[in-house]
């Protein structure tokens, strides 16, 4: 391995173990796990949580929540089995930054087995998988420094498809439905590509950072310039609105009737609002230094994220799940590193959340699976 491709491996490690890549987490630290007990059901460590803080009655019940460690989940390839980034340790590793470390490979890792499969394995870096809406395509990154190019691939057999030919930032690129993913190029183009390849090019916004893209209906969200600008192009129409300003993310609800808006009001201090299609506030649902992670139960009901708190000496977050319509808020964990936006299970029981934690004096990846009462 030369010196340029040594060099883009520690820089992807760095991103990679500090949650930078999809969520801008800027450091990381150990895990606090003071109010919660590892216990053994079926073989399987499952984490039961005290009163996060003070006593806390919610119509929301927690079954528990498993950990898995050493592999980054990013998302369920179905209720029991979810796609995750670990090393491949089979493969010859690679002293980065004084430390070990092995080739990050794809796999499909069963939670009731801990058995694994692997989905795409090799000396390169790969990373970022999701799965289609339909479960039956994985999206994923070839890793290059904080660019890749994308990927994918048929989960019922057949090679990987390319579906990008230039590199793009790692933490972009969605599913737009069963059969399409869209993603911004380093040109400020918006793309869709099908999962046989086909390339188009939806939208030339002329400028040169375009980021958060999300298709939602007929409509493509995504923000640009200094002023955090979230747009709506309609496909349709060709037209493009202007919904708000100082908008980090926009995350619509699965039916497109609203959405989570977390916005920067100033230095310091972040708000995730609930907003119509057209971007009209409706309610405040959180504030902190940050926010990270924001999604939608498929039934659209609640919604899950994890917050820094106002005044934090450290980065450390809070997760919470929130029922959209009445706004109660039940704590999840509390003071870990996000490593990855949130995903919830085809059914809305479980809630996919990675954090990285320190073991061993070295920084690893923690996945925790959380289950909700029937």
């Amino acid at each position: 391995m030369n010196h340029e491709r040594h060099r883009a491996w520690g820089k992807i490690w760095s991103i990679l173990l500090c949650g930078a890549v999809l969520l801008s987490v800027t450091a990381c630290s150990t895990e606090n796990t003071d109010t919660r007990e590892v216990v053994e059901k079926a073989g399987r460590k499952i984490t039961v949580l005290d009163n996060i803080s003070e006593p806390v009655y919610t119509k929301l019940k927690l079954a528990g929540i498993q950990k898995v460690e050493g592999v980054r989940g990013t998302d369920f390839a179905g209720e029991d089995v979810m796609v995750v980034t670990k090393e491949n340790r089979s493969l010859p590793s690679q002293v980065i930054e004084g430390q070990e470390r092995y080739p990050l490979n794809l796999y499909l890792h069963t939670l009731s087995t801990g058995e694994e499969a692997p989905l795409q394995t090799g000396e390169l870096n790969y990373g970022a998988p999701q799965m289609s809406p339909d479960k039956t395509h994985v999206f994923y990154k070839e890793l290059h420094d904080i660019t890749g190019f994308g990927y994918i691939m048929d989960l019922s057999g057949g090679a990987p498809v390319k579906v990008s030919d230039g590199e793009f930032r790692v933490e972009e690129g969605k599913w737009a439905d069963d059969a399409h993913v869209i993603y911004p190029d380093m040109e400020g183009n918006i793309l869709s590509a099908d999962v046989t390849g086909k390339q188009e090019t939806i939208v030339k916004t002329g400028i040169p950072y375009v980021h958060e893209v999300v298709q939602t209906g007929s409509r493509i969200l995504y923000v640009t310039g200094e002023d955090s600008q979230l747009s709506a192009y309609d496909t349709v129409t060709k037209q493009t609105k202007v919904l708000r300003k100082d908008v980090i993310w926009a995350v619509p609800s699965p039916d497109g009737s609203r959405l989570a808006i977390v916005e920067r009001n100033g230095r310091g201090e972040m708000t995730l609002k609930l907003c119509d299609s057209e971007g009209n506030e409706q309610s405040k649902l959180a504030s902190g230094q940050q926010i990270f992670g924001t999604s939608w139960s498929p039934d659209g009901k609640l919604l899950a994220y994890a917050v820094t708190a106002a005044g934090a000496t450290d980065d450390q977050q809070d997760l919470f799940i929130t029922e959209v319509e009445t706004g109660e808020q039940t704590p999840v964990l509390n003071d870990f590193h996000l490593a990855n936006s949130l995903h919830w299970s085809p059914s809305g029981k479980k809630l996919l959340a990675t954090a990285t934690v320190l073991k061993d004096n070295i920084y690893q990846f923690l996945t925790y699976v959380v289950s909700l009462l029937e």
